[in-house]
């Protein structure tokens, strides 16, 4: 894996640990509460780490702006650096 690569799953490990810091609380997104939403980019970090690239572009609708990681709480700076990348790299097809 490239350093850019290795850099957003550290990035990911961040939004993960964020999220999970918020626990129950709810989200105004299509996930219920704030520890979903970091479930599910766990999900696709730990994907990613086996080689599984191709998810990360499910990523794109979490963080682009104004989307899930804004409706939950999330970071500002945390989401335009993941965002900045997975816009340039993994955008949904």
């Amino acid at each position: 894996m490239d350093d850019e690569i290795q850099h957003l799953l550290a990035l990911l490990d961040k939004a993960v640990d964020e999220m999970f810091s918020y626990g129950d609380e709810s989200t105004f997104s299509y996930f219920d509460t704030c520890n979903d939403v970091g479930l599910f980019v766990q999900d696709v970090t730990t994907k990613a780490r086996n080689g599984d690239l191709e998810d990360l572009s499910k990523l794109w609708y979490i963080f682009a702006p104004t989307s899930v990681w804004d409706d939950s709480g999330g970071s500002q700076e945390i989401a335009n650096e993941i965002f900045e990348i997975i816009n340039k790299r993994f955008q949904p097809k």
